[in-house]
């Protein structure tokens, strides 16, 4: 027969009970990523500092000489992908530097790199002019500088990095992390970089000398389980792990090689290398088709200092270039330009008050313009109808990572290498 339970063992009961309960967890500690967040007091009448972190565009895009460039935010709250064009060194327009930043943990790293890399790289560039250190190391020694100044700041964001410096007749071409570097070589692509991800089995051994760990987190190998990248500038809680010592390739520029495509991993998840080369060559063959049936103006199809004109009737264009030409032979036109050059407060006009000094100017631009040399605007228009080409190819490459379920921030850049390589 069962015992009833005494009074002193329900109690014993009871006191073993309580000492299971789970104990108070100890003080949260917030991650000093959140450090890169500044915020105000809800009470003063002041803007909330969010604001000037919020993306005002979700896209962008933008064409230059030689040069395309499409960006799109991703799930991320804030944008953290950012590039960096300087197209004209040392006066040549024909000289330049270009990065690709694909930032993580915040904003604040990627914005730094972008604002100081190229300075730092330039900086340090100056030393292999006198023959002093080789063209590698002083770019890892501008990465490296980068690196050391934001640390400083006691920030633990980062950025991965792809760079190209276009000097003379090479290139140079760099990356930390997983932002890539591919050139298209006779139509082949060929990647220029590899990417430092802690899969590798180099990098996981390096950081394993270093008394680091590599482990799957996520579905995916992890420096101790936080960042997939092995390499980068800043991750100031993993820099005994985390390099900034950059891989650096020079090439010398030659007839084959014709664009390179700078991105960030947002592309390059989704899209193969030779996929995208195929991709901006299909592009480029299509618009130059267009151009060939007559929809963009040939040489002297068109006189473009003198009409403008839908280049759809060429007699037309024809038509008004020759009724200008022969306008400008005439007396009454001679007679229109001089008079008021040979007398400014003299504008012998019936029934007309003087021009203002706004109206002098505005005559003066027309005058110039109708003068100019159509070869010089012709050559304008078909650098700036092959940067717009660039442009487009770039956000046709962002397209397509997106219809792929991309959910990264994705910057997409091209170079045309033909830019720099002719007029040398």
């Amino acid at each position: 027969m069962d015992k009833k339970p005494t009074k002193e063992s329900s109690l014993a009961i009871a006191t073993a009970c309580s000492s299971l309960k789970r104990k108070r967890p100890p003080m949260i500690e917030i991650p000093n990523v959140l450090q890169e967040i500044h915020t105000v007091n809800c009470h003063t009448s002041t803007k909330p500092r969010f604001q000037e972190l919020t993306p005002r565009n979700t896209a962008l895009s933008f064409s230059g000489n030689g040069v395309g460039v499409s960006a799109i935010k991703g799930k991320k709250k804030f944008m953290e992908d950012t590039h960096k064009i300087v197209s004209c060194l040392h006066g040549n327009s024909n000289q330049g530097f270009f990065g690709v930043y694909d930032g993580h943990g915040g904003k604040k790293a990627v914005e730094f790199v972008a604002e100081n890399l190229h300075v730092n790289i330039l900086e340090k560039m100056v030393n292999c002019d006198a023959g002093n250190v080789s063209k590698e190391e002083a770019v890892k020694a501008g990465y490296l500088k980068t690196d050391q100044d934001f640390l400083k700041q006691g920030l633990v964001s980062g950025v991965c990095c792809v760079t190209a410096l276009i000097e003379g007749q090479e290139v140079v071409i760099s990356n930390l992390g997983d932002c890539r570097a591919v050139l298209c070589r006779g139509g082949v692509a060929e990647a220029l970089t590899e990417d430092h991800r802690a899969a590798r089995e180099d990098e996981r051994k390096r950081i394993e000398d270093k008394g680091g760990y590599v482990e799957i987190h996520r579905g995916a190998w992890r420096v101790h389980g936080i960042l997939s990248v092995s390499r980068s500038i800043g991750d100031a809680h993993l820099k005994d792990w985390v390099l900034a010592e950059p891989d650096t390739k020079i090439l010398k520029l030659s007839p084959d090689m014709e664009f390179l495509v700078l991105a960030s991993d947002g592309l390059w998840d989704e899209v193969g290398n030779q996929e995208a080369v195929d991709m901006v060559i299909s592009l480029c063959m299509a618009e130059k088709n267009v151009g060939t049936t007559g929809d963009i103006p040939e040489d002297n199809d068109i006189d473009y200092g003198c009409v403008n004109v839908s280049p759809s009737s060429k007699l037309r264009r024809i038509s008004l270039v020759k009724q200008l030409k022969e306008s400008r032979h005439s007396p009454s036109y001679k007679k229109k330009v001089c008079s008021w050059k040979d007398n400014e407060d003299d504008f012998a006009c019936e029934n007309e008050s003087p021009p203002t000094k706004s109206r002098k100017i505005s005559l003066v631009k027309r005058i110039n313009i109708k003068t100019e040399s159509p070869i010089k605007e012709n050559s304008w228009y078909k650098k700036r109808s092959a940067s717009v080409v660039l442009e487009n190819a770039c956000k046709e490459l962002v397209n397509l990572a997106m219809s792929r379920g991309s959910l990264d921030d994705i910057t997409v850049m091209i170079i045309d290498l033909n830019h720099f390589r002719h007029d040398s």
